[in-house]
């Protein structure tokens, strides 16, 4: 019997963690267009990981951060936003280098940074990794966002 409420435990905590995760993808979706958006996901992506300490809300944090760099009117506010990114999502593949979301996140981030800002340092890595693993994934969510941004 313990087995079982241990069983229900767990994939009540996979499907809210899944569920979590939808609504920030949705976010991450609309905040390169909306600064609203951008601010809410860089808000609650923060309060996720203060509460979990899981790289992936770290990562979108991180991404908050980019959108907020794109949407600030002040050159130095931009700059500070796009430094907390680089860094958080460093940090963030530091905790899990094998997380595919995660490089994808910095992929897209690379490719979209201006040239003059110097971040372009991983992108054959990553585009590389993603390619190669986003197959083995049992998110399909996830799968088919990468083949869509890939066209595959």
């Amino acid at each position: 019997m313990k087995k079982f409420f241990l069983f229900v435990f767990l994939m009540t905590s996979l499907f809210s963690f899944s569920q979590n995760l939808s609504e920030f993808r949705a976010m991450m979706q609309k905040g390169e267009s909306s600064e609203t958006v951008a601010k809410s996901l860089l808000e609650k992506s923060k309060a996720e990981y203060e509460k979990t300490k899981l790289p992936i809300y770290e990562a979108l944090a991180a991404v908050g951060h980019f959108f907020m760099a794109k949407h600030g009117g002040n050159p130095i506010s931009k700059y500070s936003h796009f430094n907390k990114g680089k860094k958080l999502l460093s940090e963030a593949i530091k905790k899990e280098p094998k997380n595919l979301e995660i490089r994808f996140m910095r992929y897209i981030c690379q490719e979209k940074t201006p040239s003059f800002l110097g971040y372009k340092d991983h992108l054959e890595e990553d585009k590389r990794f993603i390619l190669s693993e986003y197959k083995n994934t049992k998110d399909e969510n996830l799968k088919t966002y990468i083949k869509n941004y890939f066209k595959l």
